[in-house]
Formats: C-alpha cells, structure tokens, sequence
C-alpha cells in the first residue's frame, strides 16, 4: 500500500512542479504568475516530500536496501536539487545580489526537474510500465 502512496504523492508532486515551471516561463505576463509559481511549487515540494517518506517507509517496512537502485539514486538527487531550488527560490526575493541568485535559481530548476523526470521514466521502467 504504501508503494501505492509514493507512486500517488510522487506523480502528483511532478504535476505541481511542472505546472509551476510554466508559470514561470509562461505566465510572467499576469501580474498573478509569482503567486502560483511559488503556491504549485511549494505544494509540489510538500508532496515530493511526502512521497520520499512513503518510499523510505515502504523499503524499511519490506526490509529492503535504501539506495540500492538507480532510481534511488536518482530520487535523492532530484530531491536534494528540489530543496536546493526551493531555497534559492525564497532566498532570491531578499538576496542583495538578485540576478545571481535568481540565475542559480534558474539553472537549479532546470536541472531538478530534468533529474525528476528522469526519475519517474527509472521508476516507471522498475515496476516494468516501460
């Protein structure tokens, strides 16, 4: 059951942060586009985080080894890259030197969003959909 959960909380965690993606590269032109891009992409970083503590959950509940597949692996990056992105998104609305940290904010969210759909592809080729 709880694979059940990390699939559901995973592939919904995806969704949100794509969404807010687009409202980034899309959207700028409402005046409302930072306000769903940092509501999805918070929501979508809550339910990555609900969806590593389900899969931590189900591989301690079937006694088997955390990190022993690349798509472990490749899980822990893309949340490490999401935490990552999530903070310099936060911190670039104070920072004293904007344009850096918005262009490390940038190239942060490209990267772990590349790292989760590579991720989802590993995950969905281990349960044997691809």
């Amino acid at each position: 059951m709880l694979i059940i959960a990390h699939i559901s909380l995973m592939i919904a965690a995806a969704l949100c942060l794509c969404a807010g993606v687009g409202f980034a590269m899309f959207g700028r032109k409402k005046n409302s586009w930072l306000k769903w891009h940092k509501t999805l992409n918070r929501t979508g970083y809550g339910l990555l985080v609900a969806g590593a503590a389900a899969a931590l959950a189900n591989v301690a509940a079937s006694d088997g080894i955390h990190l022993a597949g690349l798509h472990h692996q490749a899980g822990l990056a893309a949340f490490i890259l999401t935490g990552i992105t999530v903070f310099l998104g936060f911190y670039a609305l104070k920072a004293a030197n904007k344009p850096v940290v918005r262009a490390m904010h940038r190239w942060s969210g490209r990267l772990s969003l590349i790292a989760i759909l590579i991720t989802l592809i590993l995950g969905l080729i281990m349960i044997g959909i691809l």
